[in-house]
């Protein structure tokens, strides 16, 4: 079962906040491409933070992106950054590793909270060099064994599982959240009654009266002036 309400690191007081929080689903769009570093350091100028997805390259480093494969079909997971870059037509801004952002983001993650979704098998253990950077991170994966590895190699991080449907067929133990998409939300309220949840993606009315409703900690969406309206700020 996941974790109960009582705050996370990054909350200042008990139970959900009177507003969710709010996160700009891969970035703020209109700064820059999904994922990319320039729109992941707006959301946290415009919004509560930002949702990403890692993914790791041959050599291990951990790099921003959504799809695990380059254009040509070529896995992510057999190519080094620059190949990555150079098959992507992709500027370094573009395609960045987790640290160049992690770097860029600076002392904002004190004050906002950056949702890590570990897209692959082995991308908890490639952000380990991070260990005692990662004020604000909140990781989140499909994958049981990568939430218990964060919670290995991070445990003063929240790590929550990510579901797109009910019923969930395994909660890792220690779970401190479920990242639902809104159409789940209320099945999986009612199985899970004292679990934080996360709404994924609160892109229209209907969606955020469903993370309303189950009431949801945090909503993800690709609009952030969107968001706020939904959320009544």
């Amino acid at each position: 079962m996941a974790g109960t309400r009582a705050p996370l690191a990054f909350e200042s007081g008990p139970g959900a906040p009177a507003r969710p929080l709010l996160l700009a689903h891969r970035g703020h769009r209109p700064a820059g491409p999904e994922n990319s570093r320039r729109s992941v350091v707006a959301a946290f100028d415009v919004a509560d933070g930002a949702e990403v997805d890692v993914i790791v390259a041959a050599d291990g480093t951990a790099v921003l992106r959504h799809d695990d494969r380059m254009p040509g079909g070529f896995p992510v997971h057999a190519l080094s950054v620059a190949d990555m870059r150079r098959l992507g037509r992709l500027s370094a801004d573009d395609l960045p590793t987790f640290g160049d952002v992690l770097d860029a983001l600076g002392r904002r993650l004190a004050r906002g909270v950056w949702n890590v979704e570990l897209k692959v098998p082995g991308a908890a253990r490639a952000l380990r060099p991070f260990a005692g950077r990662l004020e604000g991170v909140v990781f989140t994966s499909f994958f049981a064994a990568e939430v218990l590895e964060a919670k290995a190699c991070f445990p003063g991080q929240p790590s929550g599982l990510l579901a797109s449907r009910a019923p969930i067929p395994y909660v890792p133990p220690g779970t401190d959240l479920l990242s639902v998409r809104h159409t789940a939300l209320a099945a999986i309220r009612s199985a899970h009654p004292d679990a934080r949840l996360y709404a994924w993606t609160v892109n229209d009315a209907e969606a955020a009266a469903r993370a309303r409703a189950a009431e949801c900690e945090a909503w993800i969406g690709d609009d952030v002036l969107a968001l706020r309206r939904f959320a009544g700020g």
